[in-house]
């Protein structure tokens, strides 16, 4: 059998053997014939091979080409890498023995299927949304709960916190369920209540550079009037400080908050049997009623279909999903989530909420907050295999 020092010199000094534990993309290739058994792991940074590393059960040809293999792809771009052969991995060795080709110089082959597992990967993570409840009213024994919400986004490799909770709660359940609210690139206040603003400050220290997204009427006072209790319920003074002192964008209109991702802005109201689901007044003799213009939604792209989250649905369920059909141009509605202010609506009305999902076709109900009981177990009793309950921790994929 006969060796080139080429292929003698790479089995006796074997370059990048190894594995990578967090590997962006694995590969493995077997030849029955001989026994020979590879597998490489990758790493990879803006679509070069950053890393390259591989496991060889087999002999010397075997060994070498995955050593010359490395070499040759080490740093390039995943496109010129994917063009490399297995010939051109013998040849670079100056060849090997005929009977070697068909089973040891499989190395370009194992490593174009670690860049397949990496691509296949990358599209699953980039088409998929996992949303996970922070602050809710509603959590198991183990975490904290409170009246209020917040929701983290994760789409891609963007993050976006969608509302804050009303108090520091935010920050002890995002660490006791491993958020890293330092990694958010978005910050999204569905309207100025200060159950959904409440923890902004705490989050914008840990994280100045969070952008803000806002609409101008959420920084304003609000209040509410019930048995003749009239108190104040708008975003704390510390809350408000923060978005003066951090970079905030405001959101009357729609507005695409990352490719894949929009905000609704401020939602009409078409539609007679929808009001803000509540005494809400922008005074504090509550004379003006607040129309809660500032109430917004969030929409994402997915290849099931669209995905709604709500932070109260103030402008109502209906309106905003006929809104957000408009503004697509799609008639379906894979999911929608969050709080949807139904606590003290009419029958009448939790029906035509559900004469909507019906509409659009809605497979994944996911209510929390401000929905109240009598909608979410009507909501169980019409669609007891699509409606779920995003207390504290649930964390769904879609």
């Amino acid at each position: 059998m006969q060796y080139t020092d080429k292929v003698l010199e790479h089995f006796m000094n074997p370059r990048n053997i190894g594995e990578i534990p967090d590997a962006d993309g694995v590969g493995t290739i077997g030849s029955e014939e001989c026994g020979d058994m590879i597998q490489v792991w990758i790493k990879v940074s803006d679509e070069h091979l950053a890393d390259i590393k591989y496991k060889v059960f087999g002999c010397p040809a075997a060994i070498a080409c995955c050593s010359m293999m490395t070499e040759l792809a080490m740093g390039k771009h995943l496109d010129d890498v994917s063009e490399l052969t297995d010939e051109q991995v013998a040849d670079a060795l100056g060849g090997l023995p005929v009977h070697k080709y068909h089973c040891s110089n499989l190395a370009a082959s194992v490593l174009h299927k670690a860049i397949m597992n990496y691509v296949f990967k990358s599209a699953v993570k980039a088409n998929t949304v996992t949303i996970t409840t922070l602050v809710d009213n509603n959590a198991s024994e183990s975490i904290g709960a409170e009246h209020g919400l917040s929701l983290w986004l994760e789409y891609g490799d963007k993050r976006i916190l969608f509302d804050t909770g009303q108090s520091d709660l935010l920050m002890r359940n995002a660490k006791e369920l491993s958020v890293n609210l330092a990694e958010a690139d978005a910050i999204v206040i569905s309207h100025g209540h200060y159950d959904h603003t409440g923890g902004l400050s705490d989050v914008l220290e840990l994280n100045p550079r969070a952008v803000i997204y806002i609409h101008p009427a959420a920084i304003k006072s609000k209040y509410s009037c019930k048995d003749s209790k009239i108190r104040s319920i708008g975003m704390p003074e510390a809350a408000k400080q923060a978005v003066k002192n951090y970079k905030a964008i405001w959101t009357e209109k729609p507005l695409q908050l990352c490719n894949g991702v929009t905000l609704t802005g401020q939602i009409p109201r078409k539609n007679d049997f929808e009001d803000v689901g509540g005494a809400f007044f922008v005074d504090e003799s509550c004379y003006t009623p607040d129309n809660l213009l500032d109430d917004q939604a969030l929409f994402i792209k997915s290849p099931n279909g669209l995905i709604v989250v709500f932070g109260c649905a103030h402008s109502g369920v209906v309106n905003t999903l006929n809104y957000v059909t408009k503004l697509t141009g799609q008639d379906r509605i894979y999911a929608v989530i969050g709080g949807m202010h139904l606590l003290n609506a009419s029958l009448e009305r939790i029906e035509y909420t559900i004469e909507a999902f019906r509409q659009y076709q809605v497979q994944k109900i996911g209510p929390c907050h401000c929905t109240g009981v009598k909608a979410i177990e009507k909501f169980k009793e019409v669609f007891p295999d699509r409606c779920f309950i995003c207390s504290v921790g649930t964390r769904i994929n879609l």
